[in-house]
């Protein structure tokens, strides 16, 4: 038998890292406007956040279709800034984190989020990029994060193999 060693560790970001952002989004649309949290959820993130994420739809368009969509008395930018605001860090994640880049391990952020989003949330309002040196975001590299391409090109570029790799998620999908 092998002794294999883990070598990777990849993290998750939205639902891991940061809390569940679009769960929480959902959320709270429903408690004040009323109707299902799951289909606030489906609809803004099943449907439309994942097109922008994948770069078919921009991701204001996916603010302003969701606005759209349930007849929200607010702008796309007051959604916007609603989901930012229920985002909150786990700081036991950045702990974890810490302690593996301590013990040697290589650690990354995967993530699948717009170019916007990506900067607004991950860069300037938590800072990652001090505790986290890999992050990789799918947006950028024009890949569905769920694939095996984008698994190869992840283990090509931090040259490990699928058993050195431990991959942390919230979403089963992923």
């Amino acid at each position: 038998m092998k002794n294999n060693k883990i070598r990777l560790v990849i993290f998750d970001c939205y639902g891991l890292i940061l809390n569940a952002g679009y769960p929480n989004t959902s959320k709270a649309l429903a408690k004040k406007y009323e109707g299902s949290w799951k289909t606030y959820l489906r609809v803004m993130y099943s449907e439309y956040f994942s097109l922008a994420a994948i770069r078919k739809i921009s991701q204001k368009e996916a603010w302003q279709m969701t606005v759209d969509y349930f007849k929200l008395p607010i702008s796309w930018q007051q959604l916007r800034d609603l989901h930012y605001s229920l985002m909150k860090v786990d700081k036991r994640v950045l702990a974890v984190n810490r302690d593996l880049n301590r013990r040697g391990y290589k650690t990354l952020i995967l993530t699948k989020n717009t170019r916007s989003q990506f900067v607004d949330a991950i860069v300037k309002k938590f800072c990652l990029r001090k505790e986290f040196k890999n992050i990789i975001n799918t947006w950028e590299l024009n890949l569905p994060k769920a694939s095996k391409k984008t698994l190869r090109l992840v283990m090509k570029r931090f040259n490990v193999r699928p058993e050195e790799v431990v991959y942390a998620d919230d979403q089963e999908s992923n």
